[in-house]
């Protein structure tokens, strides 16, 4: 009896031992995932800043010339009054494509967040993004809100951005708030739309695209937390980030 019972235990200690070493390869490979997902993250988003740039100083810079060479061509005595008229067409075009240029730039990487902070990029984008959409967006952010790590930064950036474009394509609300607060504990961002859409519908449309898994792998990165909710009317989203 004795021996039987010393034999059980044996097999449970043998057995606790192997869950532990289990348990202890399952977080390092969590760990190495993790660190992986937050550099390719940061790949991608080095890169959107690169091409934000590039759009910005050289492609910019050719449609500043072209502008510059067109209405220099305007003053020339002998140009005929259909060719001024072309060339007018030309500069309405060369302007507007200036404008979706600095919009894309703005989209792949708004220079604010880098510049000064998380709370300015979040103000421009906002102000841009209610002038496009015309959608009334309500923004309130902590007045104490300090810079964050640039990973953290991008994040909650990408999350909003990601929000806000899912509400203007598919609650058909015409106003929006967005939340971003913080305590000595953690980040909490809200996003919340006045639409008729519900918690199910909203998660459905953002797995049919990359957005819920682009927001998930940030969140999951940053060891936050991530919940959609019907909030009737529409749907809130809740983002957590611990502080770090």
């Amino acid at each position: 009896m004795l021996s039987a019972r010393r034999k059980l235990e044996s097999e449970v200690l043998d057995r606790t031992v192997e869950l532990e070493r289990e348990i202890t390869e399952r977080k390092r490979v969590e760990e190495d995932l993790r660190e992986l997902t937050g550099r390719l993250l940061r790949l991608r988003d080095d890169e959107q800043r690169r091409l934000a740039r590039e759009l910005h100083d050289s492609v910019g810079q050719l449609l500043v010339a072209l502008s510059m060479n067109q209405s220099q061509m305007l003053n020339d005595p002998q140009i005929t009054p259909s060719t001024a008229e072309l060339i007018k067409q030309n500069s309405s075009f060369v302007s507007n494509l200036s404008a979706e240029i600095r919009t894309i730039s703005h989209l792949l990487h708004p220079p604010l967040l880098d510049e000064v902070g998380l709370g300015a990029g979040l103000r421009g984008f906002i102000e841009g993004f209610c002038d496009r959409s015309k959608i009334v967006v309500e923004l309130e952010i902590s007045p104490d809100l300090q810079r964050f790590h640039p990973d953290l930064e991008t994040a909650v950036f990408r999350i909003v951005q990601e929000c806000l474009t899912n509400i203007y394509r598919h609650s058909g609300s015409n106003r929006a708030v967005v939340r971003l607060l913080t305590d000595p504990s953690e980040i909490r961002l809200e996003i919340r739309d006045f639409g008729t859409g519900t918690a199910p519908d909203t998660m459905e449309k953002l797995q049919s695209g990359v957005g819920l898994r682009g927001m998930q792998q940030r969140v999951r990165q940053l060891r936050g937390s991530l919940e959609i909710t019907s909030a009737q009317p529409g749907v809130r989203v809740v983002v957590t980030f611990p502080h770090t």
